[in-house]
C-alpha cells in the first residue's frame, strides 16, 4: 500500500453508509483498496501509516457550482440585485479577464478550497483552460470547459467560433484524470436557442456534462416568460436540454410544471443558498424538490456573488433556511445534507462511481477533521455536527487522487505566498479601474 489510515471515525457515505469507529482505509495507486476496522487493516504493510486517532475521516466536499476566476473581484460590486450586478462585473471582466489573471484567481480559490476540505468543484468561466491548468498543478478534481453566450467575450472568441474553440477544448482535456470536460451556456437569456442548440450538440458528441444557470431570479424568469412564453425550464425542456447529463444551476423559482419536467428528465438542481441570498435572489424549494426525488447537489456561486467558497457554510444555510421557511425543524436532515456534499454531488456531476464515497474502488479523495477541539466536544450526532457545527479551519489534511495536498494545514501542491503577492498586486490595479467607475 501507499497510504494507511490507522485509527479515525470514518464516515463512508457508501451504499451503506457505515461509520466505523475505530477505522482504517487502504490506498495504493490513487485508489481505496480497503475500508474497514482498525484491528481489520493494522497489519498491512504501507509506504506511509498515518495514526489518525481522534480524527473524522470522510469523503472529500464536492462544490456543485462556482466561478473560479471570479475571485479577482470578490467583494468589487455590492449592493445591487443580479442583473444590475452582472452589467457591473463584466466592465471590470472585459477590463482584467485575461489567461493569465483567470489562472491567478482559479489557483487562489483552489487554495481557498482545499483548506475547506473541498476536493471537487465544477467551475463555469472565461478560459476554462487555464482552470484546468490550476487544478492540474494543484492536484484538484475539476469539471470544466467551453462556455456559450450571444456575444464576444473577454476571452476574444466570437459567438460565430464558440463551437470550433469548445471542440479543441473539449478534445485538448478528454484524457486528464483530474479533469473532467463539460459544455456550459449562460442562461436562456443570454444564449439564443439555436446558440444551446449548438451546445447541447457539442456535449453529446462528448459525451460531456451540460451545465446552465436557470430560474435563479424572478426576473430572469418573468424576461424568459416575455422572450419565449415559457419559463426557463420549460424552454431548456422544450429544445431537448434537459436529461440525466443536465446539471442546473439554482432553480429558486419554479412552476409547479417545472418540478414535473425536472423529475421526469433526470436532470439535477446545484443549489446555492449563499449566493441567493447575498443578491436577494430568494430561496430555492430545496424541500419539494428533494421530496420529488429530483436529485439536489450543493455549491457556494462563485466567490464574488457569495463572497466565499465555505461548502461547511453553504451546508449549514441549506438546512437552515427550509427549516426557517417551512416552520419544520426536521424537513431538511442532517443526513440529506452531508450527502448534498458529498454522495448526491458526485452523482450529479456524473462522478458517482469514482468520488463521493469512501468504499473500495473508488478514488481516494478525503479529507481528515480534527475533532480534538472546544466546539467539536462531546459530538452525540456526527451528521447534525458536520453540518451545524464543523468549519473549514477544523479540515487538518486533504487528500485527491491518493495524493495529500494538504498536510497539517500547510498546502503541498499550490505556492500560497505567490498566489497571495500576486493577487495584492492585481487587486490595486482593478480597485484604481473601478474607482474610476463611480458617479463624480
Amino acid at each position: 500500500m501507499d497510504t494507511l489510515i490507522l485509527g479515525p471515525l470514518v464516515v463512508t457515505m457508501d451504499s451503506g453508509e457505515r461509520m466505523l469507529d475505530s477505522g482504517a482505509i487502504a490506498i495504493r495507486d490513487g485508489e481505496i483498496v480497503a475500508v474497514g476496522t482498525r484491528g481489520d487493516l493494522e497489519g498491512i504493510d504501507a509506504a506511509e501509516t498515518i495514526d489518525a486517532a481522534g480524527m473524522l475521516v470522510m469523503p472529500g466536499l464536492v462544490n456543485a457550482h462556482t466561478h473560479l476566476g471570479d475571485s479577482l473581484f470578490r467583494s468589487l460590486v455590492e449592493e445591487l440585485p443580479l442583473e444590475a450586478w452582472l452589467e457591473r462585473l463584466w466592465i471590470s471582466e472585459r477590463a482584467f479577464v485575461s489567461r493569465e489573471s483567470v489562472e491567478l484567481g482559479a489557483r487562489l480559490s483552489l487554495a481557498e478550497m482545499i483548506r475547506s476540505g473541498t476536493t471537487c468543484t465544477l467551475d463555469m468561466f472565461w478560459f476554462p483552460e487555464a482552470a484546468a491548468d490550476a487544478a492540474l498543478g494543484a492536484g484538484f478534481r475539476l469539471l470544466t470547459g467551453p462556455i456559450f453566450f450571444d456575444f464576444d467575450g473577454p476571452d476574444g472568441v466570437s459567438v460565430e467560433d464558440r463551437v470550433a474553440v469548445g471542440e479543441r477544448w473539449l478534445e485538448r482535456y478528454a484524457e486528464e484524470p483530474l479533469v473532467t470536460p463539460c459544455v456550459q451556456p449562460h442562461n436562456a437569456l443570454t444564449v439564443s436557442p439555436d446558440g444551446f442548440r449548438a451546445a447541447r450538440d457539442l456535449a453529446d458528441r462528448a459525451g460531456a456534462l451540460f451545465h446552465t444557470h436557470c430560474s435563479e431570479t424572478a426576473t430572469e424568469v418573468r424576461q424568459t416568460i416575455e422572450r419565449f412564453g415559457r419559463t426557463p425550464v420549460a424552454h431548456l425542456d422544450e429544445l431537448g436540454i434537459l436529461d440525466g447529463r443536465t446539471v442546473l444551476a439554482h432553480c429558486v423559482h419554479l412552476a409547479d410544471d417545472d418540478f414535473a419536467r425536472l423529475r421526469r428528465t433526470g436532470a439535477a438542481v446545484l443549489h446555492n443558498p449563499l449566493s441567493n441570498l447575498k443578491l436577494g435572489s430568494g430561496i430555492a424549494p430545496i424541500a419539494r424538490l428533494m421530496e420529488e426525488g429530483i436529485p439536489v447537489a450543493l455549491g457556494t456561486d462563485g466567490p464574488v456573488s457569495s463572497n466565499d467558497l465555505d461548502m461547511w457554510t453553504a451546508m449549514r444555510f441549506a438546512g437552515l433556511l427550509q427549516r426557517g421557511v417551512h416552520m419544520d425543524p426536521v424537513i431538511t436532515p442532517a443526513h440529506d445534507i452531508v450527502r448534498m456534499a458529498t454522495t448526491v454531488g458526485a452523482e450529479a456531476l456524473g462522478l458517482g462511481d469514482r468520488v463521493g464515497r469512501l468504499a473500495e474502488g473508488y478514488r481516494a479523495d478525503l479529507i481528515l477533521i480534527d475533532l480534538d477541539r472546544p466546539h467539536l466536544t462531546p459530538m452525540y450526532d456526527v451528521y447534525g455536527h458536520l453540518v451545524y457545527t464543523v468549519g473549514r479551519d477544523d479540515v487538518r489534511s486533504v487528500m485527491i487522487d491518493g495524493r495529500w495536498v494538504m498536510r497539517d494545514r500547510t498546502l503541498e501542491t499550490i505556492d500560497e505566498a505567490a498566489v497571495l503577492a500576486g493577487m495584492g498586486e492585481l487587486a490595486a490595479e482593478i480597485e484604481h479601474h473601478a474607482a474610476r467607475l463611480e458617479p463624480a
